[in-house]
């Protein structure tokens, strides 16, 4: 009977040691974005540009399912204005613009994962006063 308690136990902490809160699958999907991002930027060639951009637009799309119920529930609305972003940079207006446009959703996807690789605390996203 000791066993079984054992066992049960152990399965039940192994199990809890292999949970994810789902931040580390927003951080490697934001890693993707960024790598997209950067091949975006720098695509010699209009269809490529936008090729890149929409696969970044696709990551962001991802993270942020995964940002629902996360504790990284926070960073939405910073993720739905890189969206916007991407959108415009996966469907521009002319070379130049996408240019534009992937370079701010690349520089916000930097921040986005500062904000993640800093050990502060993502749920409240707060300063305190000083």
């Amino acid at each position: 009977m000791q066993r079984i308690y054992l066992l049960c136990f152990s399965l039940f902490i192994f199990s809890m040691a292999m949970a994810q809160d789902g931040c580390d699958q927003i951080y490697s999907t934001a890693s993707y974005a960024l790598n997209h991002s950067k091949k975006a930027l720098n695509a010699n060639n209009y269809d490529h540009q936008k090729y890149y951009a929409g696969k970044a637009l696709d990551s962001y799309d991802k993270i942020l399912v995964l940002l629902e119920g996360s504790k990284c529930e926070s960073l939405t609305e910073q993720v739905q204005d890189i969206i916007a972003d991407a959108v415009k940079a996966s469907d521009p207006v002319d070379w130049d613009r996408g240019r534009y446009y992937s370079k701010k959703v690349l520089n916000s996807t930097q921040e986005l994962i500062t904000l993640l690789d800093s050990g502060t605390e993502i749920a409240g996203l707060e300063t305190s006063p000083e």
